[in-house]
C-alpha cells in the first residue's frame, strides 16, 4: 500500500494522466500547489513530464485490482478520466470498489453529453459507469462534455499548402465544441470542493454554438488560408475509417456521435465552464492557434479522397 497522506494535506488522484484532459488536470492541480498522484500505463516521456511538474507518477494497469487499490490509498478525491474503450465498465467497477474500500471521499468522472440507457457502445458504457459511481458512498460528479475541440484536428485534411478541408458527417447541425483544458479546469475545481457538487451531472459547452461552415470560417481566419467544410454520409465515414484500420468499436462510436450531433443531442449552451472552472471557455480561434502545428498535416481520422476511394 502506498503511503497515506496526513489529514489537511489532501492527495488528489488522476487516472488517464498522460492523456489530454488528464495531463492538463495534473498541471492545474500542481499549479495550485496540491499533491497529485498521476496514474499512467507506462513510464514514457509524457509520464516524465508529469513527474517534472512534481506529481507522483504511478504505473498502473486499470484492470489490475490490486494495483488500483494500492494507488487509491490515502487519496481524498479522484478524477476518473478513462478513455472510452472496450473494458471501460470493468475498469470503472474495479476503481469504484477499490476507491470505496480505501476511503476515497469523492470522484469526478468524465462522461459524455446526451447519454441514455437505450444507447449502445460507448454511450451505454458512460451511462452504466455514472450509475455505478452514484451507487457508491463516495461524493460523485459527472462532467457530460459536448464534442471536444480535437474533432477538428482528428478530421482535418490539409488539401494543399494553402488549403484546408473539414470533412465530417455532421450536416448543418450546430454545437459548441469544448477545449479539453476547459473541461480539466471544471474537473479540478470540483475536486477541490466536491461536496457542493455531489450527484450533479454537468453539461459542459465551449464558447460558441456554431455549425461546421462557421467553424471552418474561424479556422480559415486563424490559419490565413482558405478552409471549407464538406458534409459526407455517416456510412461513408464508417466505411472509410474501417478501411483505414480504425477499430470497429471506435468507428461505431464516431457514427453514433455523428448521428446524435445531427439530431441536436450535442447542441445547447450554458456558462458552467466559466462559473465552475473560473475562466471563459476557449474559442475556436484560440484553440487552433494553440495547436497550430496539428494543422500542417492530415489528422488521424481524416476522410481524404483516398480513404473515401474517390477518384
Amino acid at each position: 500500500m502506498l503511503n497515506e497522506t496526513s489529514s489537511g494535506d489532501h492527495l488528489f488522484l488522476v487516472t488517464g494522466a498522460t492523456g489530454q484532459s488528464g495531463s492538463q488536470a495534473v498541471a492545474l492541480l500542481r499549479e495550485r500547489g496540491l499533491r497529485v498522484r498521476a496514474l499512467a500505463r507506462g513510464q514514457d516521456e509524457r509520464a516524465r513530464r508529469l513527474s517534472d511538474l512534481g506529481a507522483e507518477v504511478v504505473e498502473v494497469d486499470m484492470f489490475n485490482y490490486a494495483q488500483i487499490r494500492d494507488a487509491t490509498g490515502g487519496v481524498h478525491a479522484a478524477y476518473f478520466n478513462f478513455p472510452p474503450a472496450p473494458g471501460y465498465v470493468e475498469a470503472a467497477a474495479k476503481f469504484a470498489d477499490a476507491a470505496t474500500s480505501c476511503g476515497v471521499h469523492a470522484v469526478v468522472e468524465m462522461s459524455q453529453r446526451g447519454i441514455r440507457p437505450e444507447m449502445s457502445g460507448v454511450g451505454l458504457q458512460h451511462w452504466i459507469v455514472e450509475r455505478l459511481f452514484d451507487r457508491t458512498p463516495m461524493v460523485t460528479t459527472h462532467l457530460r462534455a459536448t464534442i471536444f475541440m480535437h474533432w477538428l484536428e482528428n478530421f482535418w485534411i490539409r488539401v494543399a499548402a494553402d488549403e484546408g478541408l473539414l470533412r465530417l458527417p455532421i450536416g448543418d447541425a450546430s454545437f459548441a465544441p469544448i477545449n479539453t483544458l476547459d473541461a480539466a479546469r471544471v474537473a479540478v475545481a470540483v475536486l477541490q470542493d466536491p461536496d457542493t457538487h455531489d450527484r450533479q451531472k454537468y453539461d459542459l459547452f465551449g464558447a460558441e454554438e456554431l455549425d461546421w461552415h462557421q467553424i471552418a470560417a474561424k479556422v480559415q481566419a486563424t490559419l490565413g488560408f482558405p478552409v471549407r467544410y464538406e458534409s459526407v454520409e455517416i456510412t461513408e465515414m464508417s466505411a472509410a475509417l474501417t478501411a483505414g484500420g480504425i477499430p470497429d468499436w471506435l468507428v461505431r462510436h464516431h457514427a453514433d456521435v455523428a448521428q446524435d450531433i445531427q439530431d441536436g443531442v450535442f447542441s445547447g449552451m450554458n456558462d458552467l465552464v466559466t462559473t465552475i472552472g473560473g475562466a471563459a471557455p476557449a474559442t475556436i480561434e484560440q484553440s487552433v492557434q494553440a495547436n497550430r502545428a496539428f494543422y500542417d498535416t492530415d489528422g488521424p481520422l481524416a476522410l481524404t479522397d483516398a480513404r473515401l476511394r474517390r477518384p
